[in-house]
């Protein structure tokens, strides 16, 4: 089979995280129908497909890899002060 007009997207799992070992692991499970592994790429569109069809929630994306960055409040002095009375 030609590559033209194909692209391929890589999917990296660092088996040494919980987390990335958890996915890999589910994404090879054996298919209980066939007892063939499941085929990774149908898998990986079908689960792009149904995002594609949800509704967005929201635009922000949580990455659990990234910071929690909080951005500067707009108080005024005294009101830091005061709020910092109570911590």
């Amino acid at each position: 089979m030609s590559n033209e007009g194909r692209k391929n997207k890589p999917v990296s799992f660092n088996t040494n995280d919980e987390h990335d070992l958890a996915l890999l692991q589910h994404a090879e499970q054996i298919n209980p129908l066939t007892g063939k592994p499941r085929n990774f790429s149908k898998y990986v569109k079908r689960l792009i497909e149904e995002d594609m069809k949800r509704p967005l929630q929201s635009e922000i994306r949580i990455d659990r890899n990234e910071p929690i960055i909080s951005e500067e409040e707009a108080y005024s002095i005294e009101t830091k002060e005061a709020m910092n009375s109570f911590i």
